[in-house]
């Protein structure tokens, strides 16, 4: 049954989500910019996945939504949000699902009092992709993994059925909200902040800051207990090191390109967990911080 799905962020998830989506015959607005939203209209959104193959997709684009939809995924950076939500109306949104696949654990309280007529069904998304272009979109890993928690509020759409229904791989096993956005954060967080205090790919980074890396993952498996979520070091040390070596992760490629990072999406849920107790991450942070590529809030 096509749904009326709308995506807001036209980046590399969001780009490539409703790539597949559309392809899957979902009735697929994406919101963006103005420039990026134009961008889209005039010449269509383009995949690029070795796993994918080359798709292309004409879609509307637009900087606000104007009618209902049945399911909003929000695909936006986590300092982008509360900007991006000016963009979706409540009032549209009544009795929608709205599945965000933001970093991080905040921004799901944020939703639910944003849009309190909605049933917000966190996800995560683990891809390595980039937006080379507005509406171009690079998906570079093997891989591209959603996951929801098995305990979630229900409603007519399921985004698990949804994302199944367009070829992607989804992982339900997590038993509840904390757990699936830790399980998430306890990956990203000590390869997000080692390779951009690095600023290398996960393999050389890993290799010059073993201690480092041991740290910021039993930092964060620590942080993880303090919301109930149960991390195992170990496999997400394993994990991190079968990684590709010439990976990067999210954080690195906006500190080289000077943009703005998820710092506090991504270590601020540690950093608050622990006030005394994370002092890997705190050093880690500070030197990110203190090199120029992020500016405190």
């Amino acid at each position: 049954m096509a749904e009326r799905v709308g995506i807001l962020g036209a980046g590399a998830v969001g780009g490539m989500l409703a790539v597949l989506l559309a392809d899957a015959g979902h009735e697929v607005t994406v919101l963006a910019s103005e420039r990026t939203s134009t961008a889209i209209n005039v010449g269509g959104l383009a995949l690029r996945s070795g796993r994918y193959g080359e798709r292309r997709a004409r879609v509307p684009a637009r900087p606000y939504l104007t009618a209902p939809v049945d399911v909003l995924f929000v695909a936006v950076k986590a300092p982008d949000l509360l900007a991006a939500l000016g963009r979706v109306p409540a009032a549209l949104l009544t009795d929608a699902v709205v599945a965000p696949l933001l970093n991080g654990t905040d921004h799901v309280a944020l939703l639910r009092a944003a849009l309190p007529q909605a049933a917000v069904v966190p996800m995560t998304v683990s891809v390595e992709a980039t937006r080379v272009a507005p509406g171009v979109i690079e998906h570079v890993s093997p891989f591209v993994e959603y996951a929801l928690a098995e305990e979630r509020e229900r409603a007519r759409v399921d985004p698990e059925d949804l994302l199944r229904g367009a070829g992607l791989d989804v992982d339900a096993s997590a038993p509840d909200e904390p757990t699936l956005l830790w399980r998430k954060l306890s990956f990203l967080a000590p390869l997000a902040l080692l390779t951009t205090r690095a600023m290398l790919p996960i393999g050389p980074a890993s290799e010059a800051h073993p201690d480092l890396l041991d740290g910021l993952v039993a930092e964060t498996a620590a942080a993880a207990a303090t919301a109930g979520a149960e991390i195992d070091p170990a496999a997400v040390a394993k994990r991190i090191a079968g990684l590709p070596a010439g990976m990067r992760s999210s954080m690195l490629k906006d500190a080289i390109a000077g943009a703005t990072l998820e710092l506090d999406a991504i270590a601020g849920p540690i950093l608050r967990a622990l006030s005394d107790g994370a002092p890997v991450t705190r050093a880690v942070v500070a030197e990110i911080v203190d090199a120029g590529s992020a500016t405190p809030s």
